[in-house]
């Protein structure tokens, strides 16, 4: 008799050797509708308990991510290639979103009443407006901010009632296991959260089983064909796909200071952020920026961070290093000044150095447009108004920046920026305010995570009216001529004509 073939094993590697540091199984695509049912019906058990049931199960999680901080960072460090500070960084972040949870999700879930103002004279009855869970929330994850883009979706579809059915990133598959572990250590009920393991065909199976609401991050390709999929079948769906965020340098900008924080914001997690500054627009001359920011990518420390003190690990793939440096290519040919960095490091690992590209034209910004590495290009413009047409231009909106000393003169740039996000004089760090909606428009996605506005996204609101029996009614049969006196009048004295 034939044995069945084995299965492929998911294999996490190092990023910075290449090297496997570890191993687990594939979920089987088939298994992931019976993982959901299973999840569907401990939600059921869940959405009865109190709130303080859910905080303090969720005060638990908290405390055993805060526990195991520092190992958390060294394991993103390892599996991402995150230098160990911009991996704390990330633990901090993910520790604040979800203590926000733990200290908020109640207030802001809570039943509200809903007056009858005026409309008490037509006797509409009073209501309250009430939060309900959806069900089952699908979450497909993402390896570049493992924690920060998973744990806090999770709190908040736990604390809105919901069961949540997620699949990390088969590029992150040692820190999703990490993840889950630590829920399962929590004490939550058996199947309130499941994780399944492995590439797209399981991810299609989780798009395709019977999840209430899906929560993706990733991109744009891909995006699309998840929300295609949910969207033929009415599910709902938050998604934060690509960005190829723009900041905007007016004439009053310090030029130290603002390149410094730019260098950063642009290769920080190696460029593999999808908030990273992508696009520099100058106000005037934007050859002295473009030097300034080349000076300084030349001096940032590139290496494994376990090894040494670096600033820019590597790239998440040797594969992944490949495409971006296809997009830089393409750059350059379309017309793009390279004036640093701009090839793959030899040797092991997926290492990129920090690349500054410059422009006179918007050619070559077609051509990096959704890239995901270390790279920025300057352009300059002549005004504000061509500044904001330049950063609003093309189907990305995820976060924006305005960089002057002018305070009220940058936040009227701000408002006229097509973005999620926009922030004066900052960018990168923003994404991480715990209490703040955090999401794109146009095709970097739709919907927002965390903070009240996230924290809603993931309960359904309901409106519960009430009035006592009997009693009479304005609108009720046989019309005669009651109805129509009841409501002229109604309409003479609360929308009178002019």
């Amino acid at each position: 008799m034939t044995e069945p073939p084995a299965e492929t094993p998911l294999i996490a590697r190092n990023p910075s050797t290449g090297l496997e540091i570890g191993r687990g199984s594939a979920t089987p695509p088939g298994a992931v509708a019976d993982i959901v049912t299973r999840a569907s019906v401990a939600q059921a058990r869940w959405a009865g308990q109190s709130w303080k049931v859910r905080r303090d199960a969720l005060r638990r999680w908290w405390g055993i991510l805060a526990r195991d901080a520092e190992s958390w960072a060294v394991a993103i460090r390892d599996e991402v290639g995150k230098p160990t500070g911009e991996a704390m960084a990330e633990v901090v972040a993910s520790l604040d979103a979800v203590r926000w949870t733990v200290k908020n999700a109640g207030k802001a879930l809570a039943d509200e009443p809903i007056g009858r103002g005026w409309q008490r004279a037509l006797l509409i009855p009073p209501a309250r407006l009430v939060w309900a869970p959806f069900g089952t929330i699908g979450i497909i994850g993402t390896w570049n901010y493992p924690l920060l883009l998973n744990a806090p979706a999770i709190a908040q579809s736990l604390a809105a009632g919901n069961a949540i059915v997620w699949k990390p990133s088969e590029l992150a598959v040692g820190l999703g296991r990490r993840l889950q572990d630590s829920i399962e250590e929590a004490g939550l009920a058996e199947g309130l959260v499941s994780a399944v393991f492995g590439g797209p065909e399981v991810g299609r199976a989780l798009v395709n089983s019977a999840i209430d609401k899906s929560i993706f991050t990733g991109g744009v390709e891909g995006g699309r064909g998840v929300l295609a999929e949910l969207g033929r079948r009415g599910i709902p769906a938050l998604a934060e796909l690509s960005g190829f965020d723009a900041a905007v340098i007016l004439p009053d900008a310090p030029m130290g200071s603002t390149t410094r924080a730019l260098a950063w914001a642009s290769f920080v997690g190696a460029g593999q952020t999808c908030v990273a500054v992508k696009r520099v627009y100058v106000i005037g001359d934007a050859r002295p920026w473009a030097e300034a920011l080349a000076s300084m990518a030349r001096n940032l420390r590139v290496g494994d961070p376990a090894a040494s003190e670096v600033d820019v690990g590597p790239m998440i793939s040797t594969s992944a290093r490949d495409r971006f440096h296809a997009a830089i290519e393409a750059a350059v040919g379309a017309g793009a000044r390279l004036l640093a960095g701009g090839r793959p490091v030899d040797g092991p690992g997926s290492f990129y150095p920090p690349t500054v590209l410059a422009s006179d034209s918007p050619g070559p910004e077609s051509a990096l447009a959704g890239c995901f590495g270390p790279v920025v290009l300057v352009r300059g413009v002549p005004d504000v108004d061509s500044a904001v047409e330049a950063a609003n231009a093309g189907p990305f909106g995820l976060s924006a920046s305005v960089w002057g000393r002018d305070l009220r003169a940058a936040r009227s740039v701000a408002l006229r920026l097509e973005a999620g996000s926009v922030a004066v004089n900052e960018a990168v760090t923003t994404s991480a305010h715990a209490a703040a909606p955090f999401g794109g428009c146009k095709s970097s996605g739709y919907g927002r995570i965390r903070g009240v506005v996230g924290l809603r996204e993931l309960a359904q609101p309901r409106a519960i009216h009430v009035r006592k029996p009997g009693g009479f009614r304005p609108h009720l049969f046989p019309y005669g001529g009651r109805m129509l006196k009841i409501f002229s009048a109604y309409r003479r004295i609360f929308h009178p004509k002019g």
